[in-house]
């Protein structure tokens, strides 16, 4: 790893690039509700049904969370980002085709989730990886500048609903998430830097002075290794016969389980999964699994919501969006600012994040019908929408060390797939029950509220602590890794 490029230089490349990836392909789940609206009425789809679509997207996405680890060790995250570009390309262009819900769940839910959960740990890993004392810097300006898109994305689809439909809408969109590619070219893998040799060189003179005795101590060394592994390997076998003369029946089962043991350490090792041993990073992921669900329900079904609860037209719900996105905007511009002179972590402002989604849902509940409070509970949820994207994304990097940060983000996807699929459904279902969005809307806050309570029971929301971390050791396992990745 070349330390001249951290927080600095091609760094800043880096969160351009992921902010084109995320501006080229995100449009389509960001405005899910406005651009399925018509096609999911005019195909008779259920709010259970759409739930189902909603959340088995999420689910597949992150269910590749788990191989995500391996995935990143193994190739590069350009390499990784361009598949997943181009899978979510074709995604895109075959949902636009979709007219039954199996096509719909093949389509949108597979290929477009296989898409998102391969670029997501790309991204993620190259901003981490680029970045160490201005983390927070770059990941605000990469949320912020992604954000731009929520706010023209509505107006767009609108006018192209209008002139193209759903199918040609969904075919532009392709075009548009094609252009990830170039963001997906800005993610440079590290180059060994070359100073390195020059370190290295300090020590050539006095290697060159003791080569002559280094010579005569490896010799002897040599011989006497000689003998050793000799008197060793006699010792070894003569074990091995004691151990078959004693044991043989033995023999076989004694090596299976070896072979068993072996294979479990190696996944775990892996997969780096003793991180479910630390109790307060398994409450980490489980709240933020729980409170993802309900949050991104609610910001998905948001043209649904307004449509039945203040019988809005899909121009007025475009415009509703766009400001809900300016306000999301605003939001992730002044709170980091905010955050960085109070002192407040990442969880707490999380958990503020929740709090006002939680305001927002219950003033929309219940004052829904007024065209006004609509435009206040965009600019709340609007505001809480923001801070959320930008301590999000931090709270893992926050408390694991960068060597295990993949392994750790890959948990919390499988964990968020996995909650999903059992319980974003269940809003749906909430909502076809009751034949109304108010009791799918304080379900939800209610699953928003359980992470706050789960978070405050585990000391993980205590405004006065600022640097909980694994173990209480991220920063020296952090400097470990660095070096060895210099190395």
């Amino acid at each position: 790893m070349a330390r001249s490029a951290i927080d600095r230089g091609w760094a800043w490349a880096i969160v351009v690039g992921v902010t084109v990836i995320n501006l080229a392909v995100l449009p389509v789940q960001q405005c899910f509700g406005l651009i399925f609206t018509e096609r999911f009425t005019s195909l008779g789809i259920t709010a259970t049904q759409t739930s189902l679509i909603l959340h088995l997207n999420g689910t597949i996405t992150c269910s590749l969370g788990l191989i995500s680890g391996p995935m990143m060790k193994r190739f590069a995250f350009r390499q990784v980002a361009y598949f997943g570009c181009l899978t979510i390309v074709l995604g895109i262009s075959a949902t636009a085709f979709a007219v039954s819900l199996p096509m719909l769940i093949i389509t949108y839910c597979v290929i477009i989730g296989i898409g998102q959960g391969i670029i997501y740990p790309a991204t993620t890993l190259a901003l981490n990886t680029y970045f160490r004392k201005k983390r927070n810097v770059a990941m605000g300006f990469s949320v912020t500048l992604t954000g731009l898109g929520p706010i023209l994305m509505p107006l767009l689809i609108d006018v192209l609903l209008e002139n193209f439909a759903t199918t040609g809408t969904l075919l532009i969109l392709a075009g548009i998430a094609l252009h990830s590619l170039v963001g997906a070219s800005l993610l440079r893998p590290f180059e060994k830097e070359k100073e390195i040799v020059l370190v290295d060189k300090t020590t050539d003179i006095s290697k060159e002075e003791n080569s002559c005795a280094d010579n005569r101590d490896n010799e002897a060394n040599v011989e006497n290794n000689a003998v050793r592994s000799r008197l060793s390997s006699e010792e070894i076998a003569e074990d091995e016969r004691q151990l078959n003369h004693h044991r043989p029946e033995n023999k076989e089962t004694i090596v299976k389980e070896s072979r068993q043991t072996s294979y479990l350490r190696k996944i775990i090792a892996n997969m780096d999964l003793d991180l479910l041993r630390d109790n307060r990073y398994v409450a980490i992921v489980l709240g933020m699994s729980v409170s993802l669900v309900a949050e991104t329900n609610f910001n998905a079904t948001i043209p649904f919501v307004l449509v039945e609860l203040a019988n809005l037209e899909r121009t007025s719900v475009a415009t509703v969006m766009s400001i809900q996105a300016a306000a999301d905007i605003t939001g992730r511009l002044c709170v980091p600012l905010l955050a960085q002179k109070t002192g407040w972590t990442c969880r707490n402002l999380y958990v503020i994040s929740l709090l006002g989604s939680i305001l927002g849902r219950t003033i929309l509940s219940t004052w829904g019908d007024t065209y006004v409070i609509v435009i206040g509970v965009a600019l709340i949820v609007g505001l809480a929408k923001g801070t959320k994207a930008v301590f999000q994304a931090l709270i893992i990097p926050d408390y694991v060390p960068l060597g295990r940060l993949p392994a750790a983000s890959g948990i919390l996807m499988v964990c968020n797939g996995i909650l999903s699929i059992s319980v974003g459904p269940i809003i749906g279902l909430v909502h076809d029950a009751t034949n109304s969005y108010v009791g799918a809307l304080y379900f939800t806050s209610f699953l928003s509220l359980s992470c706050v309570f789960l978070w405050s029971i585990s000391g993980l929301w205590t405004p006065g602590r600022n640097t909980l971390k694994l173990n209480q050791q991220n920063s020296s396992e952090e400097q470990e890794n660095t070096r060895e990745n210099i190395d």
